[in-house]
């Protein structure tokens, strides 16, 4: 898929730029469960408040015209069309460079039909956000330069329990041990997990995961959407 880019800029009638901006925030919120779309930055012109730009990447054309068919009769399109004095759409050629824009143009542009990546090569998240004292968890996802899957490795100490639980709104996942043993919690549920256990969540399934006394040690992929997931500190508490 080739990923599409644009920018937006749209002058409000006199004095309403405010508003104009609360209902493009709006849309940019829902947009945060539209899979389709991997950005979209509201800006306000520093030296003319009425007008607001728009920097858009969708994953492809055909999510950019699904979401335009989607919202064209929104109470916030309306509301939009009523504010703006001016609206221009300039289509861009997306050509590289660093940030969201650039995790997946290898794929996009053909140059990269796949990834090899050493997973212990990818930075350890346990360690950086101060868990290293329970294990290691590293999430693969953007070194694989993955658009639409979801990898992580994650290798619990003997005897220790994950920081938190969580869950999902739309993405299920399947965990898979490799080694080690251990007990799995599975919203009201206690489960007792060994190698090569598979082990499918729903999303709204809250989970978290505890090692025995040999460690516990399992990989996990699902579907990627951004800004899904919901953490829950202290959940698993006994």
């Amino acid at each position: 898929m080739k990923q599409v880019a644009r920018y937006g800029t749209s002058t409000a009638h006199p004095g309403r730029g405010e508003e104009l901006a609360r209902h493009l925030l709006a849309a940019a919120e829902e947009l945060q469960r539209d899979p389709g779309c991997e950005l979209y930055l509201v800006n306000r012109q520093r030296d003319a408040p009425d007008t607001i730009w728009i920097t858009e990447l969708w994953r492809s054309q055909a999510d950019l015209d699904a979401s335009v068919q989607k919202i064209k009769d929104s109470p916030e399109v309306a509301a939009v069309l009523e504010l703006a004095e001016r609206w221009e759409t300039v289509e861009l050629e997306l050509l590289g460079g660093k940030g969201v824009a650039g995790a997946g143009l290898a794929a996009a542009n053909g140059a990269a039909p796949y990834t090899i990546q050493q997973i212990t090569d990818t930075e350890d998240s346990a360690a950086k956000f101060g868990f290293g004292e329970l294990g290691e968890a590293r999430f693969a996802t953007e070194d694989l330069a993955a658009e639409q899957t979801g990898l992580s490795h994650h290798h619990l100490r003997p005897g220790k329990r994950q920081a938190f639980g969580h869950r999902h709104e739309r993405a299920e996942e399947v965990y898979l041990v490799l080694s080690g043993a251990g007990r799995v919690k599975l919203d009201d549920e206690i489960e007792e997990i060994g190698p090569l256990d598979a082990i499918r969540v729903a999303p709204a399934v809250i989970r978290a995961f505890e090692a025995g006394p040999e460690g516990l040690e399992l990989v996990v992929f699902g579907p990627r959407f951004r800004s899904d997931g919901e953490i829950l500190h202290g959940w698993w508490t006994d």
